[in-house]
């Protein structure tokens, strides 16, 4: 009923209509502070990923997509978004604020459920991904960075149907109708992807829908859009790798509306409001089988209300920006929170409740000012935290940018952030780990400073950072201890230097059919302070200590294009099979990705060859990723 109320609510509105901007890379108006800056001049490092790369990307999923970007860790269990982990800049799963539009999609029961998002990659304008953190400006998830993923505006052309399908019993089916009025643009998608596994119970199935209204008015915009996902996967030995039957099935809905306003040229301000759903069910062993061993399986429900309004006025004195932000998270499980008075029994399964729940509200007011003198770009701020179960706490920041000359610019920074721990840190107690429900947040304060240089065809930016973390939670194995737990550590400081560019030649060239397109490459590299010294680190100490990638794009001929993705990570921190087992480094990987197509004015061919090389490899230290793994598909547009 849900999505038939979503489609209906989202398309009946398509008597209005906005129209799509296009801008080059330099003056895309990033989201690196409340007010927005081109990224030439924006004082942090900020990635932009354009629609056009996304389309010529050998994948087909947004963790897969963000695997090439600068400095970002995507470490999966399983290919195809069924389950991935991402972090920046050395943080972990659970460090990186992910929104949509602007809308925070992060999950208070863990950070395994922030990819779990209905967006098709079809419909993104954009991603862009912050480096470091931010939470003067966007609160406590953005500890170490980041990623806003800014969907399509205009319906122009985005109507599609595709078919896709591979090895492994891999298929895709997804098909999205656009409609595009005088003042509105509409969207509603739908896709199934689904594969048999590359092993043993890694089969998975995934159902979304994702639809969007946007309602231009003469002061501003209305956006209301909404999705629904469905996933069901096998999970050998995810979480333990003697245990080869693990099983999950995730849920994730949300519903968000934003309104923004121009009062006048000078004074604007946007409300945005939001509810996203999260189910999950995590079985370890066969346990669902039987109704006797119910009580052995994971029940979660998390539920996020956010509520947020900010302004902003133009002056003599530059942009000021103010804004207030609530945050009710919650959830009610058979394994996490406080015991309730009152459970309440899991659907579908007899004699099985959920027993406990927890609930805490998070309050944030902030505000910015940003100034040019001259060539000097200044921008500071703070923001002013209450949580209901963590207290009352104030993060500033302050960023500076200076233009050298016209496409040349050095910039500054420090901000203070900080994430909550999440409610599987605090109460899941297993055999593979023990919960600590006093944990403290975490803290940290980033340092950086960086230079820009842009051109007509080129782009680069290089940037050294230090972060010095107090309180980081982690969890920990301890040679005298029997069952890893989440503790808090003290004083580990981590330091990085970080290159990316890119070099668009058919531009330089004036010649759109050079064979040659564009090259984009990026470099990051990390060092912490710490050493793991009588204790393994799961998260915190286990980061890339170097990632290099380099993208390639050709034109082979009018119609057949190709590109070639290369991916090298080095891994710091070790993993062992058991507890009887010695540690283990982490050995390096080499990934090639490819992608041609063959591509008419409507009418598109794809072959995908992902792991070229037929590489082995592992994100987690026991769980095999997929040797070569071939697909291809067509897409058809009207």
């Amino acid at each position: 009923m849900l999505r038939i109320i979503l489609i209906m609510t989202l398309v009946s509105l398509h008597s209005f209509g906005q129209d799509s901007l296009q801008l080059e890379l330099s003056e895309i108006k990033v989201s690196a502070n409340i007010n927005q800056s081109e990224i030439i001049k924006t004082a942090r490092n900020v990635s932009v990923i354009s629609a056009e790369e996304i389309a010529k990307s050998p994948t087909k999923t947004i963790d897969g997509i963000l695997q090439y970007a600068l400095n970002v860790d995507v470490r999966s269990r399983s290919p195809f978004g069924v389950q991935a982990d991402i972090s920046i800049r050395g943080g972990h799963f659970d460090q990186t604020l992910v929104m949509i539009d602007g809308v925070k999609m992060n999950d208070p029961q863990t950070g395994h459920h922030t990819l779990n998002l209905p967006i098709p990659v079809e419909l993104i304008e954009r991603i862009e991904v912050l480096q470091g953190g931010a939470s003067r400006v966007y609160g406590p998830n953005a500890f170490s960075g980041l990623i806003n993923i800014i969907t399509k505006t205009s319906a122009k052309g985005a109507s599609s149907v595709g078919i896709a399908g591979g090895e492994n019993g891999l298929y895709k089916l997804d098909g999205t109708l656009a409609l595009q009025g005088k003042k509105t643009n509409s969207f509603v998608s739908l896709s199934k992807v689904h594969s048999d596994g590359y092993s043993y119970n890694t089969a998975f199935d995934r159902s979304s829908i994702y639809a969007k209204t946007t309602i231009e008015s003469k002061k501003g915009f209305l956006t209301l859009q909404g999705g629904i996902m469905d996933n069901d996967f096998g999970a050998s030995n995810f979480y333990h790798p003697k245990f080869y039957d693990q099983y999950e099935e995730t849920g994730s809905r949300f519903l968000a509306l934003s309104k923004t306003h121009n009062f006048s040229n000078k004074l604007s301000g946007t409300l945005i409001a939001s509810i996203r759903n999260h189910k999950d069910l995590y079985d370890f062993n066969n346990y669902i089988d039987s109704p006797q061993t119910y009580s052995s399986v994971n029940f979660h429900k998390s539920n996020v209300i956010d509520l947020e309004w900010k302004m902003r006025y133009l002056s003599d004195f530059g942009a000021s920006s103010v804004g207030v932000e609530w945050r009710q998270e919650g959830i009610i499980s058979n394994r996490l929170g406080d015991e309730v008075s009152e459970p309440k029994e899991v659907k579908g399964y007899s004699g099985i409740f959920y027993d406990k729940a927890k609930i805490r509200q998070n309050f944030s007011a902030y505000l910015e000012q940003q100034k040019t003198f001259g060539k000097l770009m200044l921008s500071g701020g703070a923001l002013l935290n209450f949580n209901s179960q963590f207290g009352t706490k104030l993060y500033p920041g302050l960023d500076a940018s200076y233009a050298v000359s016209t496409g040349l610019s050095v910039y500054g920074t420090v901000n203070k952030s900080l994430r909550f721990p999440t409610f599987t840190e605090m109460y899941l107690n297993t055999s593979t780990v023990k919960a600590d429900p006093n944990l403290l947040p975490e803290k940290a304060i980033n340092y950086e400073v960086g230079v820009k240089r842009f051109t007509s065809w080129t782009n680069f930016t290089a940037s050294v950072f230090y972060k010095q973390t107090t309180d980081a939670i982690d969890k920990i194995k301890r040679p005298n201890l029997e069952v890893p737990t989440m503790e808090n550590i003290d004083n580990i400081n981590m330091a990085g230097l970080e290159l990316v560019g890119q070099f668009d030649l058919a531009k330089k060239l004036n010649n759109s059919n050079f064979w040659f397109q564009k090259l984009q490459f990026n470099y990051a590299y990390l060092v912490a302070d710490r050493k793991e010294i009588d204790f393994q680190s799961f998260y915190t100490l286990n980061f890339l200590k170097h990632k290099f990638g380099v993208g390639t794009f050709y034109r082979l001929t009018k119609d057949v294009s190709a590109s070639v993705f290369y991916t090298y990570k080095l891994r710091k921190g070790n993993f062992q099979l058991d507890g009887e087992s010695p540690l283990q480094n982490y050995k390096p990987v080499h990934l090639v990705d490819v992608r041609v197509d063959y591509t008419r004015k409507r009418f598109k061919v794809f072959v995908d060859a992902n792991n070229l090389l037929n590489y082995e490899y592992f994100e987690f230290g026991f769980v095999e990723q997929p040797r070569r793994w071939l697909s291809g598909g067509i897409k058809l547009t009207f």
